[in-house]
């Protein structure tokens, strides 16, 4: 006999390689494999009493504060769960009361990470983006576009305005002469059969001109719901992104009272009034840099994964982002290392599409993990 210590975080079906156990064993095993975690806020004592009952009769635990069995105040929770004591859970609380049924609700959500990551690079049609080595003119971006493309981006998106801390909009007329001509020469080139391209706008009439010259996703920093119905018209992805306040104000002292929590209820207002216009293929973006703090922005990534609840691709970008700065000096340039590690946490905790402006070594980084996850003793 020999005994080895191997890295929890080894593929359950990897090592079913080697086991060989029938396949109903390996599907029942597998929802024991991973413990979840959910933490439950204003929890009242009569449900914190009822769920960790339940909880301990299906093998699962739950966290209490200690005076809820003594009929205390609402308090938080942790509850401590594999896949599978979660669904039978789930049934029990769905037949409670004091709140129990949401919670049912909610354990029933997918939280399904991708596979393998997205890469989408970042090309700025513009002089005053935050980060100036992403400036291009028309001739420079078709360039920088087939190289990005070269290099395995599978999103393009480009941008004509700057939403840095700080900016304010330039207007639709000059939004529109920055990008007509380059969305044109895209379009020529049949660029947009090669990648999807992005448009990072909020204007309707920008929007539309990309979309009616192979563009196919909308990314809006401004979640503005509306624009589902263009989305809709041409069966677009629609990106809506986060922000507390605007791009000129959003980083004087941003504030949250329940940091996920209101991010959450921002997104699942939105997605019901996107698809009630008709838009199908939504993504979220939980606004890295955007009207958030330096911790506010590495919580959002570390909890990321509480927003594969709506079902939707997510979409992260904290590329060369002043989060970084704050935890080593450095100036954007620098800011390359700080950027391949918030993007790789990213998607462990759930990102599918990266948004950057580094694509090769992004490319580098992703196909190394993916290495790593395939690699096997066995």
């Amino acid at each position: 006999m020999k005994i080895f210590k191997i890295n929890p975080q080894t593929g359950f079906n990897e090592i079913c390689e080697i086991i060989r156990p029938s396949d109903e064993g390996r599907n029942l095993m597998k929802k024991k494999s991973a413990i979840n975690f959910f933490l439950i806020k204003d929890l009242r004592s009569p449900a914190a009493n009822i769920l960790k009952q339940d909880a301990l009769s299906v093998g699962a635990e739950l966290v209490t504060n200690r005076d809820v069995i003594l009929g205390g105040a609402n308090s938080a929770a942790l509850l401590m769960a594999t896949d599978a004591q979660v669904l039978a859970l789930a049934k029990k609380e769905a037949a409670q009361d004091f709140g129990l049924k949401n919670l049912a609700k909610f354990l029933k959500s997918p939280f399904k990470k991708p596979q393998r990551a997205q890469i989408m690079g970042v090309v700025n049609v513009n002089e005053d983006s935050f980060n100036a080595a992403s400036r291009v003119n028309e001739k420079s971006g078709i360039a920088r576009i087939e190289e990005m493309i070269e290099q395995g981006a599978e999103y393009i998106d480009v941008g004509a305005v700057s939403s840095r801390p700080g900016s304010k909009y330039v207007g639709r007329e000059v939004e529109f002469a920055r990008l007509e001509k380059i969305v044109a020469e895209i379009y020529r080139l049949n660029l947009h059969e090669k990648a999807i391209f992005s448009l990072d706008s909020f204007d309707a009439y920008c929007l539309e001109y990309a979309l009616n010259h192979g563009f196919k996703m909308i990314n809006d920093i401004t979640a503005n719901a509306s624009l589902a119905t263009l989305a809709a018209r041409y069966d677009a992805q629609f990106c809506m992104m986060h922000m507390q306040g605007d791009p000129a104000t959003m980083q004087i002292a941003p504030k949250y009272n329940d940091l996920i929590g209101e991010i959450s209820d921002f997104f699942e207002q939105k997605i019901v009034l996107a698809r009630e216009l008709g838009a199908k293929k939504i993504v979220l973006d939980v606004g890295i840099g955007f009207g958030k703090t330096a911790e506010q922005n590495l919580l959002l990534i570390k909890h990321l994964e509480h927003f594969l609840k709506f079902d939707c691709p997510l979409l992260v970008g904290a590329s060369r982002k002043s989060v970084i700065n704050h935890y080593y000096k450095s100036e954007v340039k620098e800011r390359l290392p700080g950027s391949l590690y918030l993007h790789l946490k990213a998607f462990e905790n759930g990102a599918q599409i990266i948004r950057t402006h580094d694509v090769a070594e992004h490319k580098q980084l992703f196909n190394m993990h993916e290495a790593m996850s395939q690699a096997t003793l066995w």
